[in-house]
């Protein structure tokens, strides 16, 4: 797990960030994906017609793609969800269009100004740069208090999110993150740092989305806020995601704010002994069996096991209880093959879709 994230400015830009939100999701299929989000306060006043902003991911690949939420936040309902709060009215920034960007107003804070972002990737720095084109917002009236607001999210294997453990009775997820930490600052990367400087952040807010099957079995109590199950209807809607389903999934808040660098870490585990344990043991049954059965029957016919005459006087039993252990180690083995054949598929999906 590599989950040391850092986001850059340029050194002449004043503006930090007043909220960084985070959000991992980890699927029942063994997918994930990671939202990132960012409130920057005053936009009215920002001086530059674009706002940049250089995203350090240390997993980032040139197979990755970078989906931006604009599309899904210009909608009121969305919005609404998302933040939390009732809306008392919007204006689009292109005059009802709903394509250059929109200012959600809302009842109990202060609005927020979507624009779509421009993402790009750059391999070699493991940099995700977005720039945001404010020369619309400058056309229209000035609305005091509006902060300018972007997200985003990536798709990346799951144990690029978290760290795994799977044994025979209980299974964990170990997350990790870390944001703006400088003594995990990438000393090999090709990163210029004397162009970029940290963002500051005033504030940031940490989700876990996980299956529901999982328990927290550790947690920074000063800094969990609250856990409650997916509100499936929304989440569906405002993602989109068919991979959301209805009463499998939690979301885990965490916050911290006013620190120069985040730190996130929760444990998460659950009890694994089902039908996986009963399969396993009846295996082993089996093994055994066979292998005690064996040497007798082979000091009988005395052939080597290697005979045709060996196999070919083997009881049925013996074939039977062979294939059942087939079978067994089938069960175990097929999630692993029916996640390669996603990604197979997922990557292929992607490719075209590019074309």
């Amino acid at each position: 797990m590599e989950n040391n994230y850092f986001i850059f400015t340029e050194k002449t830009n004043k503006n930090g960030l007043e909220r960084f939100h985070i959000c991992t999701w980890e699927f029942k299929d063994n997918s994930a994906l990671i939202e990132f989000g960012g409130e920057i306060k005053d936009a009215f006043d920002i001086v530059d017609e674009r706002v940049t902003l250089m995203f350090y991911i240390p997993w980032i690949s040139s197979n990755h793609l970078i989906v931006d939420l604009y599309d899904k936040l210009k909608e009121s309902e969305n919005s609404r969800f998302i933040f939390n709060d009732s809306l008392s009215g919007h204006e689009f920034l292109d005059g009802g269009q709903k394509k250059n960007g929109v200012i959600q107003k809302f009842e109990n804070r202060d609005p927020l100004c979507m624009i779509p972002i421009e993402s790009s990737i750059d391999c070699a720095t493991k940099i995700v740069s977005i720039s945001i084109n404010i020369k619309n917002l400058k056309t229209i009236e000035r609305i005091d208090k509006t902060s300018l607001y972007f997200r985003f999210y990536i798709e990346p294997k799951i144990d690029l999110l978290s760290t795994r453990k799977t044994g025979i009775s209980r299974s964990t997820i170990i997350y990790d993150l870390k944001v703006n930490e400088r003594r995990n600052l990438p000393e090999d990367s090709m990163i210029d740092f004397n162009e970029l400087k940290l963002c500051n952040i005033k504030a940031c807010f940490a989700f876990n989305i996980l299956p529901n099957s999982y328990d927290l079995t550790f947690f920074d109590s000063s800094t969990l806020k609250n856990i409650r199950t997916l509100e499936f209807d929304s989440f569906k809607k405002y993602l989109g995601d068919n991979r959301v389903k209805k009463d499998e999934l939690v979301v885990v808040f965490n916050k911290k704010e006013k620190q120069d660098s985040y730190a996130f870490f929760s444990i998460f585990s659950k009890e694994r002994i089902g039908a996986g344990q009963f399969a396993l043991a009846v295996l082993v049954n089996l093994i055994c069996g066979i292998l005690l059965f064996i040497p007798s029957f082979r000091q009988n016919l005395n052939v080597e096991v290697i005979s045709k005459t060996f196999w070919k006087n083997l009881p049925f039993e013996v074939y039977l209880s062979i294939a059942i252990g087939l079978i067994i180690v089938s069960y175990f083995i097929w999630p692993r093959i029916s996640y390669i054949i996603q990604v197979l598929v997922s990557y292929v999906k992607k490719k075209n879709s590019t074309k």
